[in-house]
């Protein structure tokens, strides 16, 4: 709720109040706004409805070219008809107000109301008070439904601009010449193009379940943090509310886990049962997930992958250098090795999450890259900074095709080789078995974006011409 003097010290030019208002337009353009061609709030406000070309963000104006001061009590109507409009919005949608002016009268008044330094809070409250003696009953009735709190936060997204006609428009030369505020369209997000097109995708829809889900009594001790340490951090298991959901026998469960549960007392259910239940949604949706993303990564660490949960869960191959030497291949695809310029270890990593669509769920992998000091330790602070900027996948092109091969690396790593999965696993973990994944290949969207440069460049600025006219189309 600042007031900002935009006057030098000399003597304004008066103008005519439609002169004024363009101005106003002009610099509130220099600030990156445009103007909205919506109506006004009520046919007895003359305002001027703006919104961020970048944010969105709405602001409502009020030129006012008073060449004899405008006092906060000459503007009382007005002030409480914008009071009623602002509460009317939902909270996250309110506008900022703003009102122009050349010059104030009783400015006293203006910076007890509406300056953050100096706001009096006595003053605000009788002056709310004062609203209601002051306007025609049908504003009184309305405001009669308010409290001085709302009028509070009316106050803190008002602004008061003081300057005149020669004022303005020089503030808005100086905004237009430094760019301080340019829009740029490049940076801005469109409408991508209507047309149907084939995608390629990075899900993995789980098109057969685990059979049995095990529900397990723990004992008072049981705490998070104990149960995922570093010696089942990938197992299959979720605790929640003194219970332990696992898709693993309590037998097979690492020892660590089985300190903390009571082996003989559990229940079993069938396990898709259990996912199609709308009993507890939520927490039902989080329990699958956990558990489906728990098979994933065990699969995984069995292959010889690690997996850093610091955000999120993400999988990365091990290097062992005894055993690969300075790279780790699946096939002709590298999965992890030694930099030239660096003496860390580069790992194509992803990005593990679990979604439901369509009552059905999926595994998303984003690919990604991990740097390790010695083909398992992440490494940190500046130095993983310095080698994300380095190594960037931004850098390069043809991004979709490299992603795709990554994905079809995990799809062999993981998904296709169940002699392996029976050495790592034998017969005491058969959930590994029962769980069957299959890669949606292609997906048709109606929508797709553009197919080059030259048509991104021209689908920018055709939109950009369209906001600077308002949304009218010439």
């Amino acid at each position: 709720m600042p007031i900002y003097n935009l006057y030098k010290e000399r003597e304004g030019t008066a103008r005519r109040g439609e002169d004024y208002k363009e101005v106003v337009i002009e610099y509130m353009e220099g600030l990156n706004y445009m103007v909205e061609r919506d109506s006004a709030f009520h046919s007895t406000l003359d305002d001027i409805q703006f919104v961020n070309k970048a944010t969105g963000d709405k602001v409502v104006a009020e030129a006012k070219a008073y060449s004899t001061g405008l006092s906060p009590n000459d503007f009382r109507d007005e002030l409480a008809r914008y009071f009623l409009e602002y509460i009317k919005q939902p909270q996250p949608h309110r506008f900022d107000f703003y009102i122009f002016t050349e010059t104030l009268s009783n400015d006293q008044l203006w910076k007890a109301l509406f300056d953050r330094d100096v706001t009096d809070n006595q003053k605000l409250v009788d002056f709310y008070e004062k609203l209601k003696d002051s306007v025609n009953d049908e504003v009184v009735d309305r405001l009669d439904d308010t409290d001085v709190d709302e009028f509070r936060d009316f106050a803190i997204d008002t602004h008061v601009f003081v300057g005149t006609y020669d004022d303005l428009r020089q503030q808005a030369h100086q905004l237009e010449k430094t760019e301080r505020f340019q829009y740029e369209p490049y940076l801005h997000s469109y409408e991508p193009v209507s047309e149907e097109t084939e995608y390629a995708t990075n899900l993995f829809q789980v098109t057969r379940y685990p059979e049995t889900l095990y529900i397990i009594d723990t004992t008072e001790e049981a705490e998070s943090a104990r149960v995922y340490n570093y010696n089942n951090e990938a197992f299959p298991i979720k605790l929640h509310e003194r219970k332990l959901y696992s898709l693993v026998h309590p037998d097979h469960l690492p020892g660590s886990t089985r300190h903390y549960i009571h082996e003989d007392r559990f229940e079993t259910r069938e396990f898709e049962e259990f996912l199609r239940t709308r009993a507890q949604e939520e927490e039902r949706e989080n329990i699958v997930r956990s558990l489906l993303r728990g098979i994933f990564t065990l699969v995984a660490r069995d292959n010889d992958c690690l997996i850093d949960r610091e955000k999120g869960t993400t999988v990365y191959p091990e290097l062992n250098r005894r055993q690969h030497g300075s790279k780790r291949k699946l096939g002709r695809s590298w999965v992890a090795k030694e930099l030239d310029s660096y003496p860390d270890v580069i790992h194509r990593g992803v990005k593990v999450r679990v979604r439901r669509y369509a009552e059905e769920y999926y595994y998303v992998l984003l690919p990604t890259q991990v740097f390790t000091s010695d083909g398992r330790r992440p490494v940190t602070g500046e130095r993983k900074s310095r080698l994300q900027n380095d190594f960037s996948p931004n850098r390069f092109h043809a991004q979709n095709s490299k992603y795709d091969r990554q994905l079809r690396v995990w799809e062999e790593l993981l998904m296709s080789d169940q002699t392996q999965l029976d050495r790592f696993m034998g017969g005491k973990i058969p959930v590994v078995k029962e769980l069957e994944v299959t890669r949606v290949d292609s997906l048709s969207l109606n929508v797709r974006p553009p197919k080059d440069g030259d048509e991104r460049d021209e689908l920018i600025e055709s939109a950009s011409d369209l906001e600077n006219t308002g949304g009218i189309e010439q």
